[in-house]
């Protein structure tokens, strides 16, 4: 998975180019990361329509993050004729409509998979409402997630929780610390998204 440099702006020629490099020197599927929500610049749909006209949907997927999430997804769902294979990459808080607007999978973070795994079997019956039961919970847990420091303090925490992780130390420097209050609204939500996965799969 590679997202642009960041570093620099690359024109398109420049992006098709470095991507391409990436495609020719491994054999195996790149997935175009347009990280955009959190870093760099938007990668226009046009870019990531050739690249995959180029190399062909064997080799190269997608995890579209610029905003708005779900109309960049049809976009270039519709762009590739539905040949774009999309993987959602929120954290879950588009899972919802991004599974309706055609994606193949998804990568959220590890904190959540018994949710998320149990979100998407929910939308793969249809099963309205355990799918707003479970997504109310993942949502708001994300949305509690500011920016990149966040999403890592956030989960940390989660996965010590779970007795996955020992300790929460996030390198730093850091723009986001977790403080008792935001903690504590973490565990409320975490309880609640707990019952929600019991419920959903007995």
């Amino acid at each position: 998975m590679a997202i642009p440099p960041v570093s620099i702006a690359l024109g398109q020629d420049e992006l098709v180019r470095y991507y391409t490099s990436i495609l020719e020197a491994v054999e195996v599927p790149v997935i175009i990361q347009d990280a955009s929500g959190y870093v760099g610049r938007p990668m226009p749909v046009e870019l990531q329509a050739k690249i995959l006209e180029d190399f062909g949907p064997d080799r190269v997927l997608f995890k579209p993050e610029a905003v708005p999430i779900g109309q960049n997804l049809s976009a270039l769902r519709d762009a590739t004729v539905g040949q774009a294979r999309i993987f959602e990459g929120s954290g879950g808080i588009s899972l919802v409509d991004s599974y309706r607007r055609g994606i193949v999978g998804t990568m959220p973070g590890a904190e959540m998979i018994d949710a998320q795994v149990a979100l998407w079997k929910a939308l793969a019956k249809e099963d309205l409402s355990g799918i707003y039961r479970l997504s109310f919970p993942i949502s708001s847990l994300v949305a509690l997630q500011t920016g990149l420091d966040g999403f890592l303090a956030v989960e940390k925490y989660l996965l010590v929780k779970q007795g996955i992780f020992r300790n929460t130390i996030v390198r730093s420097p850091v723009g986001f610390k977790l403080d008792e209050e935001t903690k504590s609204e973490v565990d409320r939500l975490y309880e609640i998204l707990s019952k929600a996965v019991d419920e959903t799969q007995s």
